[in-house]
């Protein structure tokens, strides 16, 4: 029986053009249905994006290469990735083709660039050391607790604040941070608001 199982293994293996590169049978099917669950997720939130992305997995581990538009969608590709059970790490290879012209730019802190998405915030700043930050709109109220964290610690151990906040939550937002000069991970700036919809986008 071994053997005849056995024969059935290398004859997939030869037969299917396959290599399990020291992988056992198992694992290699594991990599393959990973991968393709990678492609479908990013397929179905993000098209545009997935048309220059190649995705390999070796031993759970998902490497995305190719080229995409913007930063967001490498961000966002590899959000995706993280998303997939199974994965336990993954490689962003991803190039951006505006990374040469951005890269003449000033890095912008993520303060800096959600003041300069809602520029009726007066100011941002931090609540204890490590902690998350608070911002506070023009009368000089707290509007939302902020948290900066890499993306990869979100997608191992997802994002569940328990500690209570100045506030109550009223609704929550998401903006990515691409990786750049001086900052070699992707994160995520999760924004819990204590204002309305309404209100937020009166800071606009």
């Amino acid at each position: 029986m071994l053997r005849c199982g056995g024969a059935l293994v290398l004859f997939c293996v030869v037969l299917g053009g396959c290599s399990l590169a020291g992988r056992t049978f198992g694992t290699y099917v594991d990599d393959k249905v990973i991968s393709g669950s990678v492609r479908r997720s990013i397929a179905a939130d993000h098209w545009r994006t997935s048309r220059g992305v190649s995705i390999d997995t070796y031993e759970h581990t998902v490497y995305l290469s190719g080229e995409v538009d913007t930063a967001a969608q490498k961000v966002e590709a590899e959000a995706a990735a993280w998303g997939v059970d199974g994965v336990e790490q993954v490689v962003n290879d991803l190039r951006v083709r505006s990374d040469v012209a951005a890269s003449a730019s000033p890095r912008m802190t993520e303060t800096d660039l959600l003041q300069r998405r809602l520029p009726g915030l007066r100011r941002i700043e931090a609540a204890r050391p490590g902690g998350p930050a608070l911002a506070y709109d023009t009368t000089g109220a707290v509007v939302a607790t902020i948290f900066v964290l890499p993306l990869s610690e979100i997608g191992a151990k997802g994002f569940d604040e328990v500690s209570p906040t100045v506030q109550p939550i009223n609704h929550v937002s998401i903006y990515p941070v691409p990786a750049g000069p001086g900052q070699p991970e992707a994160l995520m700036t999760i924004v819990l608001w204590h204002i309305s919809p309404a209100a937020v986008a009166a800071l606009k």
